[in-house]
């Protein structure tokens, strides 16, 4: 096992490690190339003009049998990968989803049965998709829904994944997710509004969409470990800035078996797993723990989380993953900004381990400078026995 291995494992058991790992979220075109030192052909022209863009629109059909998107998304993740490694990184969360289908030059829909608008970066690249609503709006659309391509997913993402961890494994602790959680593969299909109405009045419903994407989850779960990954991080968004989307009683009757079933299919195939669920929650805190998370992230202090409060509540249960700001410090705060909240951060939830540090989350204005100095100040102060 290498020592970026024994790092992380060490924290996410709740032991101190030799100093703090850390682990990084970079997942846009303009950081990873900046990282790789390397030029690429920015994309976003050829959706945005409109002599171009006609053809993308008459020729989707003919991109999609070709699986173009599906093949971007996998360079693109090999890269990012690669990028995460130069960075410095102790691990790093590698999504992997090539399951796009083009619409035309400006919407996507993908295996899941949902709708996404493609969004330019300002600076010649595309940026991750913005969820644009539901295909899937009854039982009787979800029965016609072809699930070829989805059902093909698991093999695909097995043989990836051992390219991935053969290039990679060596030198970065990998978290991969295959997709979304189960909680956002039920309710985007179709649509928040639909669902909520669904998920008291059509349960039979509800649950048969649930156990299909239950199901499916560990079967990501035991391909990507078959290819020697390591970690699994659960990306399934529950809350609000201001709380959680559903009451906790609701969350634990809908999902709680399902959640259940994830982390024990994980780690009886020797994985760790963790849980991305951004917003505040605080109030499900004790239920992913309960749910048998290895970790939790991303902790987003603009939702209000704070690592002190978080360590005290759950600190002996899951490992703390996160809470370094995307919105103004990992973007333009100063040297000195990011350098103390590093400090902070390591001083809230690093006592005794079980401390990851990262961002909160990843967009197109993260700063790749800004990044460096976050691991510089890792290094710096996230030594064990900590002085901070």
């Amino acid at each position: 096992m290498s020592a970026v291995h024994d790092r992380v494992i060490a924290a996410l058991e709740g032991r101190e490690p030799d100093r703090v790992p850390t682990m990084d979220l970079v997942s846009e075109y303009g950081a990873v190339y900046e990282i790789l030192g390397k030029k690429h052909m920015p994309m976003a022209w050829l959706f945005e003009n409109p002599y171009t863009s006609r053809a993308i629109g008459r020729f989707s059909p003919l991109l999609n049998r070709l699986r173009v998107m599906e093949n971007e998304v996998e360079r693109f993740t090999y890269d990012r990968t690669a990028a995460s490694v130069k960075l410095g990184s102790d691990a790093a969360w590698v999504i992997y989803a090539p399951m796009w289908r083009l619409r035309g030059a400006k919407e996507a829909d993908d295996y899941i049965g949902r709708r996404w608008d493609l969004v330019p970066d300002g600076h010649g690249n595309l940026s991750t998709p913005m969820y644009g609503g539901g295909l899937i709006a009854s039982p009787a659309d979800w029965d016609a829904w072809d699930k070829r391509d989805l059902l093909r997913l698991p093999e695909r993402a097995n043989r990836f994944m051992k390219r991935l961890e053969r290039d990679f494994g060596g030198d970065l602790f990998i978290f991969t997710a295959v997709g979304s959680g189960i909680f956002e593969n039920t309710w985007q299909p179709l649509g928040f509004e639909r669902f909520a109405v669904a998920a008291r009045r059509e349960k039979d419903f509800v649950r048969r969409l649930i156990r299909f994407y239950t199901d499916l989850c560990c079967v990501f779960i035991e391909a990507v470990a078959d290819a020697g990954i390591p970690g699994y991080c659960y990306g399934d968004d529950m809350s609000y800035r201001s709380g959680p989307m559903f009451s906790p009683r609701m969350f634990e009757e809908l999902f709680g078996e399902s959640l259940r079933r994830v982390t024990e299919t994980a780690h009886t195939q020797g994985m760790k797993i963790i849980i991305h669920s951004c917003g505040n929650t605080y109030k499900l805190l004790d239920w992913f723990a309960d749910c048998g998370f290895d970790g939790v992230h991303p902790l987003e202090p603009t939702a209000g989380m704070e690592l002190a409060e978080v360590k005290e509540m759950v600190g002996g249960r899951m490992a703390l993953v996160g809470n370094i700001d995307v919105s103004h410090v990992l973007v333009d705060g100063s040297r000195e900004e990011v350098r103390e909240s590093v400090r902070q951060a390591i001083h809230d939830a690093g006592a005794g381990g079980g401390y990851i540090l990262a961002p909160n989350h990843s967009h197109g204005t993260v700063s790749v400078e800004r990044l460096r100095w976050m691991m510089e100040a890792a290094h710096a102060y996230g030594r064990y026995p900590l002085t901070v």
